[in-house]
């Protein structure tokens, strides 16, 4: 949801990316003269793998193809086919260049394939300056990774707010909700809704899963150093708590609604019939193709433990590979998407920038017509989270047991102590599973 940028090592350092006690050759993309690195001449290219929810084809051509070919004439860059499986590529021996994940699965799918590269010392050589990224985003980038370095480079962020549904509002006379908003302010807000009006159901609000709360309060779910799950304490009941009110009014999960489903609340939203929903920029594609729809957005909801702070990154993270031949050439592509140039092109069109420069912040969502005099810059205020480790556990894995537990709870299938401890009980055996696979 939501970066990164450092260069350290010497020139030796940088140039065998192994060490500075031999002296080794520069890869084959490499030119050293006069004790600088500079790009050969001779035509390389690049081979990307990247998800078409990462980038749409007209987009990876515009912020990646085209300016890269612009600055750089003898580097091409090529995008495997969206449909292809990176588990296929690598048993076929086709490594790409760069590999762009988001932070859960990140860490796990470099290392378990053995394509971890320490980033910084081609920053360093290209003078790359990781201070245009805030603290935040560069911790959770080395979290993410798995490394006490950099091992990869955010393109853009996925940024969050509250929709809220203004005929929803003024048809029962409610008060839209403001910038600075709290959950439990989100909560009483909600209360007035979900009502039944001429066989209509109105609700008030969707939150997304209990995972959105334990990003942003950057809640441990595991001690690493133990090898525990942390599931069954303070922490994580009152989590439940705060996400439960949320959940738990008449009215609101039943039926089709009975747990939480994002695609189903994002429709309800575009169609109507839901006042309120916490979602990411990328529901603003939905919303662009709903012209009659009257809504707009204030800041993401804080918790009061934590104000200023949203959710963390959720970014692509886009890694060079230990195995490219082609390191220099695809360390350029990615500085050239991370340009000022390109990444103010890209919030325009409403990508949200990974950079914490406030005029180019205040460029967001200019480009798109549909969006004029909406509250769009309420998607750059509030502070990321910080990733919390995942070490050898999937997110995947433990967003199942998470959910799991979380929707027994809400349905009123379980109390929150028994879901809780059935969870821990659950993380443990994962854990333990995991342990069990890396020996």
């Amino acid at each position: 949801m939501k970066k990164s940028s450092l260069w350290f090592a010497s020139l030796c350092c940088t140039v065998s990316l192994v060490g500075c006690n031999a002296a080794p050759k520069a890869p084959a993309d490499v030119n050293i003269a006069q004790g600088n690195a500079e790009l050969s001449k001779d035509p390389v290219t690049v081979k990307i793998f990247a998800s078409g929810g990462m980038f749409s084809e007209e987009e990876f051509a515009r912020y990646i193809v085209d300016p890269v070919k612009k600055k750089y004439p003898q580097i091409t860059v090529e995008r495997y086919n969206t449909s292809s499986k990176l588990a296929d590529l690598i048993s076929a021996g086709d490594i790409p260049d760069i590999v762009a994940s988001y932070p859960g699965p990140m860490g796990s799918t470099l290392a378990d394939n053995k394509m971890v590269y320490n980033m910084e010392p081609l920053m360093k050589k290209y003078k790359f300056d990781t201070g245009r990224f805030s603290d935040e985003a560069l911790q959770t980038l080395k979290i993410a990774g798995g490394q006490n370095y950099l091992a990869g480079l955010p393109a853009y962020t996925n940024t969050f707010a509250l929709f809220y549904n203004k005929d929803i509002f003024d048809k029962f006379g409610i008060p839209y909700p403001k910038d600075g908003i709290y959950w439990d302010e989100v909560v009483e807000i909600a209360k007035k809704f979900n009502r039944l009006d001429n066989g209509v159901m109105y609700r008030g609000v969707f939150p997304d899963g209990i995972g959105r709360i334990q990003q942003q309060l950057s809640i441990p779910f595991a001690d690493f150093n133990t090898n525990k799950s942390l599931l069954n304490s303070e922490q994580w009941r009152e989590a439940f708590q705060i996400w439960g009110s949320l959940f738990k009014m008449p009215g609101l999960t039943e039926g089709d609604f009975a747990v939480p489903n994002a695609g189903k609340n994002q429709t309800a939203f575009v169609s109507g019939t839901l006042a309120m929903i916490a979602s990411h920029s990328n529901l603003l594609n939905s919303l662009k193709k709903a012209p009659d729809l009257k809504w707009d957005m204030v800041t993401y909801p804080q918790h009061r433990k934590a104000p200023g702070i949203g959710q963390r990154l959720d970014s692509p993270i886009l890694s060079i590979t230990e195995q490219s031949k082609v390191k220099d050439a695809a360390f350029l592509v990615l500085d050239t998407l991370l340009s000022s140039e390109v990444q103010a092109d890209m919030m325009r069109n409403g990508r949200m920038t990974v950079l914490k420069d406030e005029k180019l912040k205040s460029e967001y969502g200019k480009g798109i017509e549909e969006f004029k005099g909406k509250n769009l810059s309420v998607m750059t205020k509030l502070k990321f989270a910080v990733m919390t480790p995942f070490k050898y556990l999937p997110d995947g894995d433990v967003d199942k047991v998470l959910s799991k537990a979380f929707n027994a709870y809400i349905i009123d299938q379980k109390d929150m102590n028994t879901a809780l401890r059935e969870a821990d009980e659950e993380m443990n055996k994962l854990i333990q599973d995991k342990l069990a696979q890396k020996k």
